[in-house]
């Protein structure tokens, strides 16, 4: 699926949005609509695998990803915005066809080396059946856990984790779905803002808010000049937690980036 929002008059540029792991492309319910009320034109993509597109045959590598979101975007846009895995997806795929985007955005893009795909991969798997079992239970618990979400966010997150192909997504996380952060953000040469919350102890997968910690954070954070690492106070999920100062920075940037 695809979402559009469109500016009321010219539009300034064109944005693409592309959500993280177990979510769906109404997660930006709230950024679609405020980016296009600043003259953006906006259109959110669901990943292979998520948003009802189903049993995926084969494997749901980097490659794979990659490719379904070319396919949804059908174009060069202006300013391509991923968040968790969909920031790698993002990464891969400027990094193969480096004419799709001309300027970037990473909200808390996941650094695998500080993070245990395994135990992802089954709390993944885990969810994925109880939605079906207890459908309350999660919602209550994605509540509970992030009381700065607007109740719409709940209701869209635990609606990811329903239209999700789980098995597929833990499978890829427990096998061939790898990637190489700072290899990926060496192989871009696009204006690029990382948007992380400050590494301290959370939620994310397990006992960590941030997927963005250790080396892999040093080694992003080093990459870029100062003003293009920015922290927000939150969760994983920063545009849902601070959409206004997310809008903030992100504007700012592509204002800056793109004229």
């Amino acid at each position: 699926m695809t979402l559009r929002w469109e500016p009321q008059g010219e539009a300034r540029g064109s944005v693409a949005l592309v959500h993280g792991v177990m979510a769906l492309s109404e997660t930006w319910w709230r950024i679609g609509p405020a980016l296009a009320a600043r003259g953006w034109r906006v259109g959110a993509v669901d990943l292979p695998g998520h948003g009802g597109d189903g049993h995926r045959d084969g494997a749901l590598d980097l490659g794979a990803l990659v490719d379904g979101v070319a396919a949804r975007l059908g174009g060069p846009v202006d300013l391509l915005v991923g968040h968790s895995l969909g920031a790698v997806v993002a990464l891969g795929l400027l990094r193969r066809d480096p004419g799709v985007a001309r300027a970037l955005v990473l909200e808390e893009p996941p650094g695998p080396r500080n993070i245990d795909l395994g135990a992802l991969a089954t709390a993944i798997a885990h969810d994925a059946a109880a939605v079906r079992t207890d459908r309350a239970r999660l919602v209550a618990r994605e509540r509970e856990a992030n009381p700065r979400w607007d109740p719409g966010d709940v209701e869209r997150s635990v609606r990811g984790i329903e239209e999700a192909d789980g098995d597929s997504i833990a499978a890829a996380l427990r096998g061939p779905l790898r990637w190489d952060l700072a290899a990926l953000l060496a192989g871009v040469d696009v204006p690029t803002l990382v948007l992380a919350t400050p590494d301290a102890p959370g939620r994310f997968p397990l006992d960590e808010r941030s997927a963005l910690r250790g080396a892999d954070r040093e080694a992003v954070r080093g990459a870029l000049a100062p003003e293009r690492f920015v922290e927000i106070e939150g969760g994983h999920c920063l545009h849902r937690d601070d959409p206004q100062r997310w809008l903030e920075v992100v504007d700012a940037v592509a204002r800056d980036a793109l004229g």
